[in-house]
């Protein structure tokens, strides 16, 4: 038994073939010891019969489409039963199973298998034949037309016995349905086994009525039917293997323009055969037939050929799509269904491809179909293909972990998926997961061990397969199309990106991505020129990038200074010229170093620099994908940082450094706005520098604006980072902040007005100017609901209010300094303290 290859057999299938072999022993055994207490002219009639059923079965009719074959064998094991009772014909149908076993299979379990449990049927039903038979006889009912009866009702029995045992059998080894099994591989044989039983029951009664000359007579007849059935199935056969193929021919075809699809929406073999796994294992445990998981098989395949009617730019858009654009991807499963029907598939894929976008609360596309109305097959696909699909990385996001994955299933049963088909997908994974992991093992992996070793770790850890050391001359044209696709869309992608963005994080950030997801780096790194020459790492991602951020190179030093001096790429060359200015010893093992200009026409503005540790060398498309990116980022940067400074002074206060009225009404529309939609409250404090015109006129206006600037600075320390503050006019501040009471927006008016009454500002040796501050305090919605009507409450209140000095409650304009200088221009204190 050391030779029995039982790998593929789970737990249960090994059980039940040892208990069956053990039991189809017994039943041999049983045969045999029968056999042997027959005469002499019955041992002659076992050996004739079992030779002639040996030579019919030499050549079977093989039924197109199917592994089943026929022969004339059950016609003389019925006739054994017949005339020499159970343990001859049990004997008989051993041996004839165990030579059609040897023909079809080289493995020892089918070829015991198979014989023992068809000797466990015959032998059980054969005995019942027996026993009607006797009991036919005993009650004088033993007729004609009793014993055809008999003889039928026997083929039926051992029909049923000898294939629930096989389908049990291979149920177990599959782990499906048993009734599914049965159903689809040896329900119909039924009607062999009753022609069969028919052909021996009426030869039996000829040779009785007419004697042994009959089957002279039928011999031939039996030949011609045979003849003419071999002869129409093998007509039927060549037919069948002509279609199929046409329809091989087809599917290939398709197949080619899915691969071709597929390669440009980023979309590997390796998903589609892990999908077909998940498919079909889901497919078997729910039963499904044969054609229906074949279908499944070229579903996975197929299911998005209808992306050819699709734009790019569409199908790989970074972010949400826009309502017209959803529109415009939805067609693409029609468009699919459209194009296999033209194929005629044997089996049903065009509902998976038209349906495996449906959801199973019927909010899906195109047909809106809802629960079970959405066919089982496109149901299961949806789930298998989501679940893979989710866990990959593509271009504009990041794949899920398997946890997160499999939350992400349960999360949306019976939403988005059939629960039933999430539960049984979630509960088998681990196995379907084996049969993967036992076919890469198998198999050479897409990426060998070599091409891995090229990878840098950033790379790894993004996108499978990121760029190569070197040229790949073996490239098929899967993945020549697939390169293709990827540098021109990033490229596209950046350009358009770029052109809607002027802010420098984002475009650095977005730069960095799409090289890392086409060339290997462990670090990248953006260096911005100085005013020096000398070279700011402004921008650090990858490994040790938070050492090497805002650290700086000396005007013409290492790889970057010198680029961003002479405006030259450098590549392939040390990088430890540019990183021991920043790492330790042990910090470094990088090998190879690529550094491009980003320029502004003639000036250079700074480089662009990745860092590798686990790659000699770039390769030329390597480069040349770098010095795309860098044309594109060098403008894009450029751009960005005009209108970074800009938007800056434009929305700055010079002298105080505060946000000026500009940008201070963009923020009140946008927190109004806000406060409108959440029902919150926004809070405005206005402060009044009471005696500023005083030190302008008295001590000049170099004093009144770094009078300005001190009480800026004050009112910042006042109310901290939260909310906004801002000068809007010459004594003028504006202070606002979102959800903050009234009484504590007064509160801390009052902390501001004593903190600046407190203020002493040394304008001549030993006098000092100081100022008073008044503030009001208006509140949305109950002090009026446009940006007017609050600054128009909170100024108001601001002139009603006292100014005081010192943190007291003495008014402002009580206060007394010498004499000769006012503080108000009219009347009033003045503004100088001796």
């Amino acid at each position: 038994m050391s030779s029995i290859d039982m790998s593929d057999y789970s737990r249960g299938a090994r059980a039940y073939w040892w208990a069956a072999t053990v039991a189809g022993a017994f039943a041999l055994c049983w045969a045999v010891a029968g056999v042997l207490r027959l005469n002499r002219n019955q041992m002659l009639s076992v050996l004739a019969l079992s030779a002639v059923a040996y030579f019919a079965g030499l050549y079977p009719i093989r039924v197109p489409s199917t592994q089943v074959s026929i022969t004339p064998n059950d016609v003389f094991i019925f006739l054994t039963a017949l005339w020499l009772g159970a343990a001859p014909a049990t004997l008989i149908a051993v041996g004839d199973a165990f030579v059609a076993s040897c023909r079809t299979s080289r493995r020892w379990t089918s070829r015991i298998g198979g014989p023992a449990l068809m000797s466990i049927a015959l032998f059980l039903s054969t005995n019942l034949f027996q026993k009607s038979l006797g009991w036919l006889n005993e009650a004088q009912l033993l007729t004609h037309a009793t014993l055809l009866a008999a003889l039928l009702l026997f083929s039926v029995i051992y029909f049923a016995l000898n294939s629930s045992l096989l389908a049990t059998l291979h149920s177990l080894k599959n782990g499906t349905s048993p009734l599914a099994v049965w159903s689809s591989r040896y329900s119909w044989t039924s009607l062999t086994y009753v022609a069969s039983a028919s052909a021996a029951g009426l030869i039996y009664l000829g040779v009785i009525q007419y004697g042994a000359a009959l089957l002279l007579a039928a011999g031939p007849l039996v030949a011609i039917v045979y003849a003419t059935c071999h002869f129409y199935f093998k007509q039927s056969d060549e037919r069948a293997k002509a279609t199929e193929r046409i329809s091989r021919l087809h599917l290939a075809t398709v197949e080619a323009l899915a691969t071709a699809i597929d390669a440009k929406d980023e979309i590997t073999h390796d998903h589609v055969y892990r999908v077909q796994v998940y498919a079909a294992g889901l497919a078997h445990h729910f039963g499904l037939s044969e054609l229906e998981i074949e279908a499944l098989k070229a579903g996975a395949l197929l299911h998005d050929v209808g992306k050819i009617a699709v734009p790019d730019y569409i199908l790989n858009k970074p972010g949400k799509l826009t309502a017209a654009e959803f529109e415009k991807m939805k067609i693409h499963t029609v468009v699919g269904a459209q194009i296999l029907e033209r194929v005629n598939f044997p089996y049903p894929v065009v509902p998976i491809v038209r349906h495996h976008h449906e959801r199973w609360d019927g909010r899906g596309y195109p047909d809106g179909l809802k629960g079970d109305q959405i066919p089982l097959t496109a149901r299961i696909l949806t789930v298998a293909d989501c679940f893979d699909a989710v866990r990959e990385d593509r271009q504009y996001r990041k794949g899920m972990s398997r946890e997160q994955a499999c939350g992400f299933l349960s999360e949306n049963a019976g939403n988005q998926f059939d629960p039933n088909v999430v539960e049984a997908f979630l509960n088998n994974l681990s196995t379907y997961e084996q049969e993967i992991a036992a076919h890469k093992a198998s198999h050479e992996p897409l990426l060998t061990p070599t091409t891995q070793a090229g990878l840098s770790e950033s790379a790894l850890s993004a996108v499978p397969g990121a760029g190569l050391a070197q040229t790949d001359v073996t490239l098929n044209y899967v993945k020549q199309i697939h390169a293709a696709h990827s540098e021109v869309a990033a490229l596209y992608e950046m350009a358009q990106t770029f052109s809607a963005s002027l802010d420098a994080q984002d475009i650095v950030t977005l730069t960095v991505n799409r090289i890392e997801r086409m060339v290997p780096f462990t670090t990248c790194v953006v260096y911005l020129r100085q005013a020096d020459d000398s070279s700011v790492a402004a921008y650090a991602f990858g490994r040790n990038a938070e050492k090497i951020r805002n650290r700086t190179l000396a005007a013409g030093r290492g790889i970057a200074g010198w680029v961003v001096i002479n405006g030259r790429p450098m590549s392939n060359t040390d990088p430890m010229l540019d990183l021991h200015e920043f790492l330790a010893e042990n910090e470094t093992r990088y090998s190879t170093a690529a550094v491009y200009p980003l320029t502004d026409g003639e000036q250079t503005i700074g480089a662009l620099a990745i860092y590798a540790s686990e790659l000699d060398a770039y390769s030329s498309d390597h480069l040349h994908l770098l010095e795309s990116v860098s044309r594109l980022a060098s403008t894009a940067l450029q751009h960005a940082m005009l209108h970074e400074q800009t938007k800056v002074s434009a929305q700055t206060d010079a002298l105080t450094g505060l946000p000026n009225g500009r940008a201070l009404y963009a923020r009140f529309d946008n927190e109004l706005a806000e406060a409108k939609r959440s029902g919150g409250t926004l809070s405005v404090i206005c402060f009044n520098i009471a005696g500023l015109r005083a030190v302008n006129e008295t001590c000049g206006y170099q004093a009144g604006d770094r009078m300005l600037a001190e009480v800026a600075r004050r009112l910042r320390g006042t109310v901290g980072e939260e909310g906004m503050l801002g000068r809007i006019a010459g004594d003028e501040f504006i202070y606002l902040l979102k959800d903050f009471p009234q009484v504590q927006a007064t509160d801390l008016g009052r902390e501001a007005q004593g903190n600046i009454g407190s203020l002493r500002l040394e304008v001549r040796p030993k006098q000092y100017a100081h100022v008073g501050l008044r503030f009001g305090v208006a509140e949305y919605p109950s002090d009026g609901q446009s940006i007017d009507e609050l600054l128009l409450a909170a100024l108001q209140m601001t002139r009603q209010n006292e100014a005081f000095i010192d943190g007291t409650q003495t008014p402002w304009r009580s206060q007394l300094v010498p004499t000769g200088y006012s503080s108000t221009g009219k009347s009033g204190p003045l503004a100088l303290v001796g």
